[in-house]
């Protein structure tokens, strides 16, 4: 924490000190999320990344990503009801909210069908990435952050694995894997990612400088042999302020389980005051309060249990 010069604590400290410049800082990676942001919706959002292996604490290399289904409750009515609620399908073949969301998205009454959206669901990926340049945020360059993406991310990282765009690469490859040009365009109401697209094949920089790579005779693929190269990109990945697993899906808890109950209950159209009850109660720490992803919703493609269990070519 940076520490402020020339202040005593017992004078007067003015209202424009330093000491209140955490009110005008954004919090966009206080958290270790990267959340790219269009501000200029002419331009869009253009950055360069690198998705990262996942090392974990213990030197493991664990898959490169987790996958997590998650509902958003839009209820504006009851703003203590608002916001994630993880899918219970992270676990078992059955949710409660997804019971409800179609049998309101089913029903023939308009009314139900409409409010089906409110408790829509999505699907994030989390990967670690390196900011490789980022004009929008340049105090993010160099960081190793946690980047929540969507379906059609996805899917770009799946065509490198099936070489749908050239030779297969595991583009969370050390030595062999690929840096991204993340391009977002504002198109109607929703960011757009089709723009978006991986580099050429190239070993991971650190600083600016390339490791240097040796190619294996036999597989022609290029390797990091160097120990002290080893070294210190291991140091590098573990040294870091996030964690990934800090992002696995969790099951409900006793308060999150009785809010649903109270949104299912307003949702079949019962009286509320079970839901200003249980509100009351206590806070929502427990409910993410991030923008939801609109990359993936029901009706696409889910399942991608196996996709991020890519081995490594070495």
């Amino acid at each position: 924490m940076k520490e402020i010069e020339n202040v005593d604590l017992f004078d007067a400290i003015d209202a424009q000190s330093e000491t209140l410049d955490f009110l005008e800082k954004k919090g966009s990676s206080l958290d270790g999320i990267y959340r790219p942001k269009i501000t200029d919706k002419k331009k869009g959002y253009v950055a360069t990344i690198r998705f990262l292996p996942n090392l974990s604490k213990e030197g493991k290399v664990l898959q490169s990503a987790i996958e997590k289904h998650q509902h958003y409750v839009d209820f504006k009515n009851h703003p203590e009801l608002a916001g994630y609620y993880d899918c219970m399908k992270n676990f078992t073949d059955k949710c409660d909210f997804c019971t409800m969301y179609w049998k309101l998205k089913n029903s023939k009454n308009a009314s139900d069908v409409e409010k089906a959206e409110l408790i829509s669901r999505n699907t994030k990926y989390y990967s670690y990435i390196l900011v490789i340049e980022d004009e929008q945020n340049r105090d993010l360059e160099g960081k190793i952050l946690i980047y929540p993406y969507g379906y059609k991310i996805k899917e770009k990282i799946k065509d490198q694995k099936d070489g749908l765009a050239g030779d297969p690469c595991n583009i969370f490859d050390l030595a062999n894997g690929k840096d991204f040009k993340l391009v977002i365009k504002q198109v109607g109401d929703y960011p757009n990612y089709d723009s978006s697209s991986f580099l050429e094949v190239s070993p991971i920089k650190i600083q600016g400088k390339k490791a240097p790579v040796e190619v294996d005779p036999k597989t022609g693929k290029s390797k990091i042999t160097n120990p002290k190269v080893k070294e210190k990109i291991t140091n590098f990945l573990m040294d870091r302020t996030v964690n990934l697993e800090d992002h696995m899906p969790k099951e409900w808890t006793a308060e999150e389980r009785y809010k649903v109950e109270t949104i299912l209950s307003i949702l079949a159209g019962n009286e509320v005051d079970m839901a200003q009850k249980s509100a009351s109660r206590s806070s929502s720490d427990n409910i993410s309060t991030s923008e939801p992803e609109t990359e993936a919703t029901f009706g696409e493609d889910d399942d991608a249990s196996d996709f991020f269990d890519i081995e490594s070519d070495n």
